[in-house]
């Protein structure tokens, strides 16, 4: 708490949306409530222009289907949902997402 963890994130965030601009972003927060915290926050600064990104929130409390997910620049996640999502991935889908070299 306070010592910048987040910040370090979203320098992250943004070198790697511009070294691969149609990758995708995952941020993975410990609790539904910090995850719902950053994606208020990111929806007010990524969201808006000039990023414009689409910023999709996946816990337990959300259900989103496979086109809004493709659309997404940055996913803010729980452990949990992560886990189940990635669990049913076989082959390409798993690499397009963890392997940003692919979305160039």
């Amino acid at each position: 708490t306070g010592s910048g963890k987040t910040i370090v994130a979203e320098i992250a965030l943004l070198r790697m949306k511009k070294r691969y601009p149609k990758g995708k972003c995952v941020y993975i927060a410990p609790l539904k409530s910090l995850a719902r915290e950053r994606l208020k926050e990111w929806r007010k600064r990524l969201a808006s222009p000039p990023l414009n990104w689409k910023v999709l929130e996946l816990s337990g409390d959300t259900r989103h289907d496979t086109r809004a997910m493709n659309q997404a620049d940055v996913l803010v996640c729980t452990p949990e949902k992560w886990d189940l999502i990635t669990r049913g991935w076989r082959g390409t889908s798993a690499d397009n997402v963890l392997n940003p070299a692919n979305n160039k």
